[in-house]
């Protein structure tokens, strides 16, 4: 079985070298040649690739398609992770969920791609349910890179975001050591603005290299986070002038943390960093 598998993967290599060639060139040729790789290699791999090129030049519906059909003749938990991603883009929550579960009975997808899907539909659910898989997702060692950085950045806010300071700071300082990670620099600038050391925030300030609009919202968040009302107040008339987008998010964040304060509920308040969702 070695042997017939090796023999398939050495004589699909010219066909996959030439599909990835034309991909280059966005030539509709490369997903008949990348999809003939995968017909002769039988390599799951090559055969999300060959889905990816006909996502990117003949849209998201023929892509899940051509990944329904494949996952039904040929079982693999990539493409139920890619058909699960193209169904979750176009808004259809349920059916990604179903194609996550199908993934699951069939094996370990190896590249991320299913816990990838089970992170963004967790994203797109409620808070507590977001919390939960990232926090579950974290005590994890085999996670993409990538989704480590994602799971860890989202529980960072999380923390700061409910008063879990230390818990925020942390994360922050283990991102931080990692890369140069500029929303980490924000919230270590948070915590130390709380702890009254404006040396140390301005250092952690200096190093959050970010567009204005970015770090205006960050900011806000801190303050908002150290229970400085006002600060934050005036940060958001500021935001306003400079993104109406994440304005609009900060908007809806400092609506659910004052509600959270009237009521003296213990419900989590909405987090997360700028720029919208995390792609696969």
């Amino acid at each position: 079985m070695f042997i017939v598998r090796w023999v398939r993967t050495l004589l699909s290599l010219p066909i996959l070298w030439l599909g990835q060639l034309a991909l280059n060139f966005n030539t509709p040729a490369s997903i008949g040649l990348l999809s003939a790789a995968w017909a002769v290699g039988r390599d799951a791999e090559v055969g999300r690739s060959a889905l990816a090129a006909i996502q990117r030049l003949r849209g998201r519906d023929t892509a899940l398609a051509q990944a329904r059909h494949w996952l039904e003749r040929h079982p693999r938990p990539h493409f139920a992770a890619f058909a699960g991603l193209m169904a979750l883009e176009g808004g259809d929550a349920e059916g990604a969920k179903a194609f996550l579960a199908r993934g699951r009975e069939l094996d370990d997808d190896p590249m991320g791609g299913l816990d990838w899907l089970e992170y963004l539909i967790a994203h797109r659910s409620e808070q507590s349910v977001l919390s939960e898989v990232a926090r579950r997702f974290e005590m994890r060692k085999d996670l993409p890179p990538d989704l480590t950085k994602t799971v860890l950045t989202e529980l960072m806010f999380d923390d700061l975001m409910n008063g879990r300071l230390e818990g925020a700071k942390l994360r922050a300082e283990r991102l931080v050591e990692v890369a140069e990670d500029p929303p980490s620099e924000m919230v270590l600038w948070a915590v130390a603005t709380h702890a009254d050391d404006s040396s140390r925030a301005e250092r952690h300030l200096g190093r959050a290299d970010m567009p204005p609009a970015q770090k205006s919202y960050y900011q806000f968040m801190g303050y908002l986070a150290i229970g400085r009302s006002a600060e934050a107040r005036e940060v958001l008339t500021q935001l306003r002038d400079q993104d109406e987008a994440l304005a609009h998010r900060a908007e809806g964040i400092l609506k659910a943390k004052e509600a959270a304060n009237v009521s003296g509920n213990d419900a989590p308040v909405p987090s997360g960093p700028a720029g919208g969702d995390h792609g696969a």
